[in-house]
């Protein structure tokens, strides 16, 4: 289980949903050169389409079974600079954040997140001058500051935290990415 994988799942997810989502895979060979074609640098992982509604940018990262914290490492400077520049010119980006656990003899998606990225800068922002990752739980064993503030994923941003259901997985109506039947996004 891997990143592959999760990104299939949110796809997945909003192809359900009505949307028309695209995928980009990290490098492809030309079929008539056979030269390595690389997308962008710092291109999120899915373009999410929709016919009547605004195009959100998805970058896929996941937390591995033997991992307690997401280092924000793993969100390249490149990929951040993508994100913060897609944002600012009023576009809507996600993080998508997969936690892979160990469930008896195999792994299991235990969690999903979709994460607004505007709320994973304030993350950022509140638990950086501490440490430079996020913990999934601030719990024993963690730094007093994380626990007393209760700077972790599961606490800071259980609003993003999409709903497992038979087949899949689930945004929730409270989503900022939720659009309804009109295509209109439902905090506008």
């Amino acid at each position: 289980m891997n990143e592959a994988y999760v990104r299939r799942k949110v796809f997945r997810m909003f192809r359900l949903m009505g949307y028309w989502p695209i995928t980009q895979t990290d490098a492809a060979k030309c079929p008539k050169c056979h030269a390595l074609i690389r997308p962008p640098i710092g291109r999120p992982d899915i373009l999410v389409l929709h016919p009547r509604a605004q195009t959100l940018v998805v970058e896929v990262k996941v937390m591995h079974p033997a991992d307690t914290a997401f280092s924000f490492n793993n969100v390249t400077p490149e990929q951040h600079t993508w994100l913060e520049a897609w944002q600012a010119s009023g576009g809507q980006g996600y993080l998508a954040l997969g936690i892979i656990r160990q469930a008896k003899t195999r792994h299991k998606l235990e969690h999903l997140y979709l994460i607004d990225w505007r709320a994973w800068l304030e993350a950022e922002i509140a638990v950086k001058p501490i440490q430079n990752s996020i913990p999934l739980v601030a719990g024993k064993g963690m730094r007093k500051e994380l626990q007393a503030g209760n700077l972790d994923i599961v606490t800071l941003l259980s609003l993003y935290e999409l709903v497992q259901q038979e087949g899949g997985w689930r945004l929730p109506k409270s989503h900022s990415a939720w659009t309804d039947e009109r295509g209109q996004n439902s905090e506008q």
